[in-house]
């Protein structure tokens, strides 16, 4: 099978590239590193024409919150338009889509009670939440296609960001890392197992398709506890210093991922503590 991947290079592409090679697929790469952009339609079209494109998974967004706070009008045109064009090359030449989306596009969650299903509408709370809810209207405008909602991914190219980046950041300088709030619960996936998720959409029988599907860990963890195993992970001993939780967190995060595993067969294989070993590892 050839499979386009848009967003290649990127943290979740590079890894999903490594396990869709191993099953002995092929990759074709579209990356805006190797000068393909996916606000390019015509450019985009053509790739899949000449590289016979099997499968389409579209990765490639504006994906962390601050630099879509910084330039709404990038992430809109990357994120929404950028994701529309995807879906029109793939219809007009009959391509199966999967489609990354993210737990971001279903906030705020005031309405519902954790573990989250499937069925919960998307609609997004901050500018990069709301353009991928809006990117997921357009993809299930596409017969076939699978969306998958990512809970928060972490890994050892992501050591900047998030929770886990935030306080590795910090102790590398050897400052107290900082951790915002405390009781808020995540729902941390390790990007192998996204990686996992990515390559059974792909190859999902055809009764799999047209279906949204949560990814996550089945593990639901407080900040502190993520922070605390953090800490114990990489040695540190020398304390938190503890903040205001932020309004972006919800109080509580964790996804119901019963479906995916029934339907599809996944099943996760790195809890919080075997990831972070992981990711940490040298």
């Amino acid at each position: 099978m050839r499979i386009l991947i848009t967003g290649d290079k990127g943290f979740v592409g590079n890894e999903t590239r490594r396990m869709i090679e191993g099953k002995g697929h092929e990759v074709i790469g579209y990356d805006l590193m190797d000068g393909f952009d996916i606000r390019d339609k015509e450019q985009f079209k053509q790739r899949c024409i000449e590289e016979k494109v099997d499968r389409v998974l579209h990765l490639a967004a504006i994906a962390r919150f601050a630099d879509a706070d910084k330039d709404p009008k990038l992430a809109y045109e990357t994120n929404v338009l950028g994701t529309r064009n995807i879906v029109e090359v793939c219809k007009e030449l009959h391509i199966p889509l999967v489609y990354s989306s993210t737990g971001s596009a279903i906030m705020p969650l005031n309405d519902y009670q954790a573990p989250y299903g499937e069925e919960i509408p998307a609609r997004g709370n901050s500018v990069y939440g709301c353009t991928k809810a809006i990117a997921e209207y357009i993809v299930r405008e596409h017969n076939p296609h699978i969306v998958l909602r990512y809970g928060h991914i972490y890994g050892k190219e992501k050591r900047g960001h998030g929770l886990i980046g935030g306080f590795w950041q910090r102790i590398e300088r050897g400052l107290k890392p900082q951790l915002y709030g405390g009781d808020q619960t995540n729902d941390f996936v390790y990007v192998n197992d996204i990686a996992q998720a990515n390559y059974l959409a792909l190859t999902a029988t055809w009764d799999k398709w047209n279906q949204i599907y949560n990814v996550g860990s089945g593990e639901e963890l407080t900040a502190e506890q993520a922070g605390e195993m953090v800490c114990k992970v990489t040695g540190w001993k020398g304390g938190v210093e503890k903040k205001t939780a932020r309004t972006v967190d919800a109080s509580r995060f964790s996804f119901d991922i019963t479906k995916i595993k029934t339907w599809l067969k996944y099943e996760p294989q790195f809890d919080f503590k075997h990831g972070l070993e992981d990711m940490f590892h040298e």
